[in-house]
């Protein structure tokens, strides 16, 4: 019975010797397989817009493991992660469907079934919201990369960093272009905005941004998306008799975002500026099902396509990407490109995939502006909030349904056409 034990013990102590060699330590070069979770709604009203996240997410990978060709991008090498020795970066992704318990559900099970070292997503502000504290709870890196959504970088959490701007620098983004608005100018501004807790955020900000302008705020309007008209609405903003320069209209949904600006042309309205404002418009798909209702309307956006035609970096991702899935790159596609190189940026340097080691990578990243394909001077996150403070809006306006950039000037294509029609 003695000798038994002690054959049992040996045989015990080889499988485990067996199973820790292969699982390196957190910290080990000799990992083979990075793991990244990308949180997106692939079924519910945003399924295309989680669609497009996939496919940035995907075409950063194959970029990093070179399966796509060299670009001078970072977190793009050769061959692999080179301070992991040359692993490769696989995505492993979790349907949302837009719902703030299954985010958090599915952000949970990335972590502890299917063993990612980060996420990245969620594209629904209040799902990134929830899904981060899930993610905060494990110690668990968190990288956003298109819920502007200001608050979220406010909260004070250790774990979650966005890349993207934020609701104020769109907003500021927006202000500036009307002040630089052709002819008389823009005073006076109205809101018609989705009586509900994003909607409502986007208003508060907007109003602050116009004080702060001194921009004169001469209507408001509210609409209900659950039971109101959008018709009516807009019909009461048209008859209210001040005359706006410009109207912001803030959308929280993609659905409602496109009923409000076609409900201008039901209405018989047009103000010389109209501004989409609000998640509703962050989905490609919404300014183009508007029609001739969006013509002359102005957009702020964290990635242009027309930029990325005239940047040397940008433009050989933008045709890979629209070659590979045979559509044209949008916002949210290379949001989500850019927060998975960000996080294999900071995976790379940390030379490890402990979450700590990785977190702190994050902190010090410095990227430039030349190494990404957004219009943004960089990649430097606050220390406190975690938000890119490099990151910027640029304005479009649509023009015989192109979307040309109007501000910055730097990068503008051409000026603002005042009023709209």
């Amino acid at each position: 019975m003695r000798c038994l034990s002690r054959t049992a013990l040996v045989a015990v102590v080889l499988s485990v010797a067996a199973c820790t060699a292969s699982e390196p330590e957190p910290g080990s070069s000799s990992v083979r397989e990075v793991r990244i979770g990308v949180l997106a709604p692939r079924s519910g009203a945003s399924a295309a817009a989680g669609a497009d996240a996939l496919r940035g997410a995907e075409l950063a990978r194959g970029l990093v493991n070179g399966e796509e060709g060299s670009v001078p991008l970072a977190g793009v090498g050769t061959a692999g992660l080179a301070g992991l020795g040359g692993a490769k970066l696989t995505i492993v992704s979790g349907d949302t469907q837009s719902r703030p318990e299954v985010g958090a559900t599915e952000a949970a099970r990335l972590v502890s079934q299917e063993g990612v070292v980060g996420l990245v997503g969620a594209y629904d502000t209040v799902v990134t919201e929830v899904a981060s504290q899930r993610t905060e709870r494990l110690r668990i890196p968190f990288v956003n990369g298109d819920s502007p959504a200001g608050y979220l970088t406010e909260r004070g959490l250790d774990w979650f960093f966005r890349t993207g701007p934020t609701d104020r620098m769109f907003g500021e983004a927006f202000f500036s272009a009307l002040g630089q608005a052709p002819g008389a100018g823009v005073k006076k501004i109205a809101l018609l905005y989705t009586d509900d807790q994003p909607g409502n955020v986007v208003r508060n900000l907007t109003t602050e941004l116009a004080e702060e302008g001194g921009f004169q705020l001469v209507g408001q309007v509210r609409f209900d998306p659950k039971i109101g008209n959008p018709v009516a609405a807009v019909a009461q903003l048209r008859d209210g008799g001040q005359r706006p320069d410009a109207v912001f209209v803030i959308a929280s949904t993609p659905g409602t975002a496109a009923r409000l600006i076609k409900a201008f042309g039901q209405a018989h309205y047009s103000p010389p500026g109209i501004l989409a404002f609000g998640a509703g418009f962050l989905q490609s798909t919404v300014l183009g099902a508007t029609g001739s209702d969006g013509e002359g309307l102005l957009s702020s956006t964290a990635w242009s396509r027309e930029i990325a035609s005239r940047n040397p970096t940008a433009k050989p991702v933008m045709d890979l990407y629209e070659a590979k899935f045979n559509q044209p790159m949008s916002e949210t596609a290379a949001g989500a490109f850019t927060a998975v190189l960000v996080l294999a940026e900071a995976i790379d340097n940390a030379g490890s995939i402990d979450p700590q080691r990785v977190r702190a990578a994050l902190l010090n990243l410095d990227i430039p502006g030349r190494e990404m394909i957004m219009p943004w001077s960089g990649v430097r996150f606050d220390a406190a909030s975690h938000q890119n403070v490099a990151a910027s809006g640029v304005v479009e306006q649509r023009v015989n349904g192109l979307f040309r950039v109007v501000f910055p000037q730097e990068l503008q294509q051409a000026p603002a056409v005042w009023p709209r029609r």
